[in-house]
């Protein structure tokens, strides 16, 4: 399993280790493998290790194996020649060309450009591909031209045996009495956290603003660090303080403060712009905690087959969808198939997959 090391990235590494720890107990001999993100001599040293293993599965974002802010992917030219092993890619995310960027029309032009390349590049030099949802499917056949038939669609596994403080005494532990709706994580503007800071008055006590002010690359430090200057201006502004609370602060998710935030929540909200996957989702499943989400695919997919999610029609549903899942009898229902998309959807559950589609590829 290649991934970035622990230190130069935390989200796709915290994934990647959770993902070799179920397959070991499931019996795959898998090796995890870290290059430094940001650093694409640090992947390009690994390429004599490779030639001892029967498959090579790479963990796949962009931006993930070039430099920062300049994703060059010719890494996977070199997949593309003769080689003994078998190569898989997981796409953590796939942007189809339509998508709405946010940035000036030369950028958005060299961005589109960079994806055709980079995901056919991508598709050449793999011999599968696995993506988290189904909505990307028709993103890789449509847009990048990549055959279906090396797309495979499994879902990101949910860890087992997370830490869970009782709600109340976790909520007694942040010094909260009210219902606890958490945003955590990276605050991005593709993250929507904006959205819910709106309406936090009509969603009530206490919107919950977890975040970690120094992430391990300095150019979105400076961009986070004005997201949050903006979020905590707009708040003022709008005499919103009693409803909004933001602990800013070191934070990941090796840390036990990290799991006490999910543990006091009564939501985890995510009202995401464009189409994204979600780790954050996954954590909240965890802890048995419902999501109310925004109504982008990779939610929707989800909402289709379970019913621990709710997703929001427009940027203005939210703050009715809390009231309607905070009802009792809705809201224990969620939590109930909170537990069931993880016995469904564990990390143990999923790698019993992979172990399949591993073995079948070496025949």
């Amino acid at each position: 399993m290649v991934t970035p090391s622990r230190k130069s990235e935390k989200a796709i590494s915290g994934y990647s280790e959770e993902l070799v720890k179920a397959a070991k107990i499931n019996k795959i001999d898998m090796d995890f493998v870290t290059y430094e993100r940001g650093l694409p001599i640090s992947f390009f040293k690994l390429f004599p290790k490779f030639k001892s293993y029967d498959i090579v599965h790479i963990q796949h974002e962009y931006n993930l194996l070039g430099y920062y802010g300049l994703p060059y992917f010719l890494i996977y030219l070199y997949f593309i020649l003769p080689r003994n092993y078998k190569v898989i890619t997981t796409m953590h995310n796939i942007l189809p060309l339509n998508e709405k960027f946010h940035s000036n029309f030369i950028k958005t032009i060299f961005r589109k450009l960079l994806y055709i390349f980079q995901n056919r590049v991508i598709n050449y030099g793999s011999d599968l591909i696995f993506v988290h949802s189904n909505f990307f499917v028709p993103t890789l056949v449509n847009w990048y031209n990549v055959p279906k038939r090396k797309i495979v669609v499994l879902p990101q596994g949910i860890i087992e045996g997370v830490k869970i403080t009782e709600k109340n005494k976790a909520k007694k532990s942040l010094k909260i009495k009210s219902n606890v709706y958490l945003i955590i994580g990276n605050l991005q503007y593709g993250k929507g956290t904006d959205i819910i800071v709106g309406q936090a008055d009509k969603i009530g006590k206490t919107l919950l603003i977890a975040s970690n002010p120094d992430p391990v690359n300095d150019e979105k430090k400076k961009r986070l660090s004005g997201i949050i200057e903006n979020l905590m201006r707009e708040v003022k502004h709008q005499n919103l303080s009693e409803y909004v609370r933001f602990d800013i602060s070191s934070l990941n998710d090796k840390m036990p403060k990290w799991w006490l935030y999910f543990s006091a929540a009564d939501f985890v909200m995510l009202p995401y712009r464009g189409g994204i996957g979600s780790g954050i989702f996954t954590h909240a499943i965890a802890t048995k905690k419902p999501v109310i989400s925004s109504s982008i695919p990779f939610f929707t997919d989800i909402e289709k087959n379970y019913g621990c999610i709710k997703t929001a029609e427009n940027e203005s549903n939210y703050s009715r969808l809390v009231h309607e899942c905070i009802k009792s009898k809705n809201y224990k229902k969620m939590v109930k198939e909170c537990e069931r998309y993880m016995k469904e959807n564990s990390w143990r559950a999923v790698t019993k997959r992979y172990k399949d589609i591993y073995l079948s590829l070496l025949k």
